[in-house]
């Protein structure tokens, strides 16, 4: 018989012979050829339910995965949205942060370049003269005493500067009258810096002019003893003195 016969449900008859060991030698199986379709039929169709459920199953799986990761995906991509729209928020906020900076570093330039400007528009507070011997370049006694004066009166003005300017007369060479404008220069600055106490920020660069700028004739002894001077000048700058 074949073994398809063999399926759940099936009304089968034997008739034959049981042995010793409680098994059946089957002379003769009968059994409905109608009812064996139907069972087999049925069968099948079990199988093919169990199949497509089994696939169905498998398909919803799939589906669900692939929400799932649909699901991510959104997550992911409204993530990247939040933060490159916080990205352009903070650009924006660093865009108008350097505007406002530009504009301040502007005006701030704009007022240096004014003050600046206006470093030849100053009043002399106070001013004196210093007269030195043919060939010397050291301070006197009474020189010092109107250096003293001179700072005292300095350092009781705000944003006060003080020039220094020496000359000597056309005696020696234009090179000798030169090194002994300047020594007469550094000897003033370094007496105001070192014995006056007038802070180094304010005193400018001193300068020697040599023989030229000459205040009197160098052709007599009067007019070269004028000559052999340093002018120094205590200077209150306008632009300077306006409130920072």
């Amino acid at each position: 018989m074949d073994v398809t016969a063999m399926v759940p449900g099936l009304t089968i008859t034997a008739e034959g012979v049981g042995n010793s060991k409680g098994q059946l030698d089957a002379g003769k199986i009968t059994f409905s050829p109608d009812v064996f379709a139907v069972e087999v039929a049925e069968e099948q169709q079990i199988e093919a339910n169990k199949a497509a459920a089994s696939n169905a199953q498998t398909t919803a799986n799939q589906g669900v995965a692939a929400a799932g990761q649909a699901q991510t995906s959104a997550h992911a991509a409204q993530s990247s949205a939040n933060q490159a729209q916080g990205t352009a928020n903070q650009a924006g906020q660093l865009a108008a942060a350097a505007g406002v900076g530009a504009v301040a570093d502007a005006d701030a330039v704009a007022l240096v370049n004014q003050r600046v400007s206006d470093l030849g528009d100053y009043n002399t507070v106070v001013e004196a003269a210093l007269f030195f011997d043919t060939g010397q370049s050291s301070l006197s006694a009474d020189d010092k005493a109107t250096l003293d004066k001179l700072a005292s009166t300095a350092m009781s003005t705000q944003n006060y500067m003080i020039e220094i300017t020496g000359y000597a007369s056309s005696t020696g060479t234009k090179a000798e009258n030169q090194k002994l404008s300047d020594e007469r220069a550094a000897a003033v600055a370094d007496y105001l810096r070192n014995s006056a106490n007038v802070p180094m920020r304010r005193i400018l660069e001193p300068a020697g002019y040599g023989a030229t700028h000459a205040a009197a004739p160098n052709s007599d002894p009067l007019g070269r003893e004028i000559n052999r001077r340093v002018d120094v000048k205590v200077l209150l700058n306008k632009g300077l003195n306006e409130a920072l």
